[in-house]
């Protein structure tokens, strides 16, 4: 009679890919928040943003 070797667990642990899936989804949460204008330098106020950003002349 011949033992068998455990066979490894191949791949990732189910509690890395989870980890990874969830801040894939507020990376990309981020991202379109700031492409559509809700991004944090909404909250500045326009004295706080230099006139090149806002389009203005220097």
């Amino acid at each position: 009679m011949t033992r068998r070797e455990p066979v490894p667990e191949e791949g990732m642990p189910r509690w890395v890919k989870i980890f990874l899936a969830g801040g894939a989804l507020l990376l990309a949460l981020i991202v379109v928040a700031v492409l559509t204008g809700h991004g944090p330098g909404r909250h500045l106020g326009h004295g706080a943003v230099p006139a090149a950003v806002c389009g203005g002349h220097g």
